[in-house]
């Protein structure tokens, strides 16, 4: 049982800090358009946030690694799935309330939306890396040994 409920808080932990580093990432983004407001916001928010979630979270993912925290690993394509999903799933649980913490109104549906769409491909391009960061030479080629 215990090994059951470490799987459930790895899929965890690592979904709540992708969907915390890509509103982070967004956030960041806008700061970096503030200095070019002159442009198009897109044409800056979203590639530096897209970087930034990927620099971030691989960075996190580098560093489990290089402290030989295998437990920490999600441990096959089935729980980087569910981690994908559940990213996405904490995105509005967490802007949510935060922006009417910050804003002193619910923020609207149309951000949430682009949220997801700015997390759809950023997300899959996130976990593919770790999990080939992970898995070098593959799950299989390793004997299915954990890292």
């Amino acid at each position: 049982m215990a090994c059951k409920n470490m799987k459930i808080l790895v899929i965890i932990l690592h979904s709540i800090i992708l969907a915390l580093i890509n509103l982070i990432s967004i956030l960041f983004g806008f700061g970096i358009y503030h200095f070019f407001r002159q442009y198009n916001q897109l044409m800056f928010q979203a590639p530096i946030a897209v970087v930034f979630s990927i620099i971030v979270f691989i960075t996190w993912i580098v560093v489990i690694k290089s402290k030989k925290i295998s437990r920490l690993f999600p441990e096959d394509w089935v729980q980087f799935l569910i981690i994908f999903i559940l990213s996405i799933a904490w995105a509005p649980v967490i802007f949510v309330p935060l922006h009417f913490l910050t804003q002193g109104y619910l923020t609207s549906f149309g951000n949430i939306f682009w949220t997801w769409v700015f997390q759809i491909p950023t997300n899959i391009v996130v976990l593919l890396l770790s999990f080939f960061i992970i898995y070098p030479k593959g799950k299989k080629q390793q004997g299915m040994a954990k890292p």
